[in-house]
């Protein structure tokens, strides 16, 4: 029983690192973007830009979504759900983890699939400066891999404290 709260915490602790990095990479397209704007009135525009800010969109959204879910941050609509009775309610919440997880794994495993190709072929833009586009495919099953682990955790945690209850427990809005 102790090694679960470990791995929750460090889950934790690594989907916070995984949210730093998608930080730093959306503050990165800022500064591309505004760097290339810049460089066009002076000189020309910075050969790549489009396929480097392409390439960090995805780093931004993959590693922020395990970041996201810890914080239970992502979209809830519950306009139907909050007329059910609150059992149903707790009951429901943890179906929706795990139908969420199913379809994350599938994500996860062709992102693999994807990103371990790309990564074989070497794959890189069509056009010079030729920006390879395997390091972002990886880091796509990467943050989807993360996000998986992230619900789990979450699973786990909402059926110890369930057993521990006696009761389902759903979030607090």
């Amino acid at each position: 029983m102790k090694v679960m709260p470990k791995l929750v915490r460090t889950t934790e602790v690594i989907s916070r690192a995984a949210g730093w990095v998608g930080v730093s990479a959306c503050v990165l397209i800022m500064l591309l973007v505004t760097a290339n704007v810049v460089s066009r009135f002076l000189v020309k525009a910075i050969p790549g830009t489009l396929e480097m800010t392409q390439s960090l969109m995805v780093v931004t959204v993959a590693m922020l979504l395990a970041y996201t879910q810890a914080r239970r941050g992502h979209v809830n609509i519950e306009f139907v759900v909050d007329r059910l009775p609150s059992g149903l309610q707790r009951a429901l919440y943890i179906i929706s983890l795990v139908l969420v997880l199913g379809f994350t794994v599938l994500l996860a495993w062709q992102g693999w699939n994807m990103g371990l190709v790309a990564l074989d072929v070497k794959d890189a833009s069509s056009s010079p400066p030729y920006v390879p586009n395997y390091p972002a495919k990886l880091i796509f099953a990467i943050g989807l891999s993360l996000f998986c682990l992230q619900i789990l955790m979450d699973i786990w945690q909402r059926i110890v404290k369930s057993l521990a209850k006696g009761e389902l427990n759903a979030p607090s809005a």
